[in-house]
């Protein structure tokens, strides 16, 4: 195979991954987007920051609209740690699926979806890099 056809194959898989990447990412935002719109929201309060990997993740603790008390421990970890114990945050959860349960705020809800475009863009990035070696240079 010569060299322009393996470098226009392989800015094609990057064309694709960066696709598919951004479809994730749409369709992960779309569903975080449709959740907090549709949430109940309560106040909690950090209760414990726990080291978890390299950042420290916290619980907060909250009461939904019932009057039950209910544990989030945050899955997102920050280092330097973003809450202290005793910090208000706000909770947004869906009260048929308490597990559900995030703080609201863009890095506990957007993160992951944000990581999806970043990827999709990258990718994209890279095949149109791999394009214009193949199109000008070769």
């Amino acid at each position: 195979m010569e060299i322009d056809l393996i470098l226009t194959i392989v800015a094609g898989v990057f064309v694709l991954l960066g696709v598919i990447s951004g479809v994730v990412g749409f369709m992960w935002w779309q569903n975080v987007r449709h959740f907090v719109q549709t949430a109940e929201q309560a106040e909690g309060t950090v209760i414990e920051l726990v080291m978890g990997g390299k950042g420290y993740r916290p619980v907060v603790e909250f009461t939904d609209r019932f009057g039950q008390r209910h544990e989030h421990r945050s899955s997102m970890g920050t280092n330097p740690p973003r809450y202290s114990v005793g910090d208000k945050v706000q909770i947004v959860y869906d009260q048929n699926d308490i597990a559900s349960a995030k703080i609201n705020h863009w890095l506990h809800l957007y993160f992951y979806p944000g990581l999806a475009f970043f990827f999709a863009f990258d990718f994209i990035a890279m095949a149109a890099m791999f394009f214009v070696v193949v199109w000008f240079f070769i």
